[in-house]
């Protein structure tokens, strides 16, 4: 994970104590049926972009083609607006921004409201899926 881009601050400020990024996913709750992971397979084609210059890795084979997962960590606030996003595993800078920004230019009110008081770290994945066949 880039350090320089594993914090993208939103523009709302934390209401409460910003807690740490977790290290372990397993323990942070997945946002289910988030739009991010239905929309991100339409930024296909943008992100096979990068890996076509050879610039990132991280990208597996499946049936003749190449899948990228990411998984993402979003810092909450209880309305639900994000503070903070961490792409987990991207391997690539340019995909991390690319990614970043995408979800917060399109994907920005589709999070889900928590009530919580404090800041809440959240957890889903983005994929991309392309194929460089002629």
């Amino acid at each position: 994970m880039s350090l320089m881009l594993s914090l993208m601050l939103a523009a709302a400020a934390a209401a409460g104590p910003t807690p740490p990024i977790p290290q372990d996913l397993s323990q942070v709750p997945v946002i289910d049926g988030w739009l991010g992971r239905k929309i991100s397979p339409r930024w296909s084609e943008d992100v096979a972009r990068f890996y076509r210059r050879g610039e990132c890795g991280g990208a597996v084979d499946h049936e003749g083609s190449r899948l990228l997962e990411i998984d993402m960590l979003f810092l909450l606030s209880g309305d639900g607006k994000v503070l903070k996003i961490a792409p987990v595993n991207a391997r690539c800078p340019e995909v991390e921004q690319f990614v970043s920004n995408r979800i917060l230019g399109t994907l920005r009110n589709s999070f889900p409201k928590t009530g919580a008081a404090d800041p809440t770290w959240m957890r889903s994945q983005v994929r991309f899926l392309w194929s460089d066949a002629p």
